[in-house]
């Protein structure tokens, strides 16, 4: 993949590739019966070369095409995509408050609400390559709990139901997002859950779940999506003053 190529656009030259091979190929196989047709009697050694040559190159090809489908395996281009947003997260940023880092050689920063709005700002046209909503309506995602230190019902297991989502026409950079928040809490003498409608956005920006407290206890959830895997994500629970985290849940996208 060369420097500034999307793996979209990775893939579709592959395959372009794919096509002027076969191609090659049809030509090689034509050539092979005119030949055939006209020097039947004249030729017939240049005939099996050429045809040993058609086979040889028939077999790259099918290598070839097999090897091209194991790099294009979706599941393969995510680990891929979430390793490359891993590392990026670790490189420093030099983007103000609110702002988005367009990344490559060309650190440009622009607006948050300037990512997928359908307009290209950044120059390398970043902030329009990765627009997916991973959290569509209908959406299900179950979270396990890796600690909680906050929260009052100590849940083992929370369901977040995606109800509807609001695209707005001047500003869709952040959808608006209203969800159902199922909690489970499993203890030795019962089993407990609670149900919660809560509200929120998605920002395209940062891959970012946000749901606003569904309570009165000042604790919101933030999901962190790295912007290729869209079956699983970090959900923090934060106090919504401080932003700071007192709980992490593991989310993955209920099937």
């Amino acid at each position: 993949i060369t420097a500034g190529e999307t793996w979209s656009e990775f893939a579709i030259r592959q395959a372009d590739t794919m096509k002027s091979l076969r191609l090659l190929l049809a030509a090689l196989a034509v050539v092979t019966a005119v030949l055939a047709d006209h020097h039947e009697h004249d030729h017939e050694a240049q005939i099996d070369k050429l045809l040993e040559r058609t086979n040889k190159i028939t077999h790259d090809i099918y290598d070839f095409d097999s090897k091209l489908d194991a790099r294009l395996d979706p599941a393969r281009i995510r680990r891929a995509g979430s390793l490359k947003h891993r590392v990026e997260e670790l490189e420093e940023h030099h983007c103000p408050e609110h702002s988005h880092q367009c990344g490559g050689d060309d650190p440009q920063c622009i607006s948050d609400l300037f990512v997928c709005d359908k307009h290209v700002d950044c120059r390398n046209g970043e902030d329009e390559k990765h627009c997916t909503l991973p959290t569509k309506e209908g959406d299900s995602f179950v979270g396990d709990v890796v600690y909680d230190n906050c929260t009052r019902r100590r849940p083992q297991h929370i369901t977040i139901a995606i109800e509807s989502v609001t695209v707005h026409k001047y500003y869709p950079a952040s959808p608006d997002i209203h969800a159902h928040i199922e909690i489970h809490t499993d203890t030795d003498d019962e089993e407990a859950h609670a149900s919660l409608p809560a509200d929120g956005i998605y920002t395209f920006a940062h891959d970012e779940l946000y749901l606003y407290p569904p309570e009165d206890d000042g604790l919101a959830l933030l999901g962190e999506f790295d912007g290729y895997d869209f079956d699983h994500f970090d959900g923090y629970i934060i106090h919504e003053s401080s932003h700071k985290a007192c709980a992490h849940f593991v989310f993955t996208r209920k099937k």
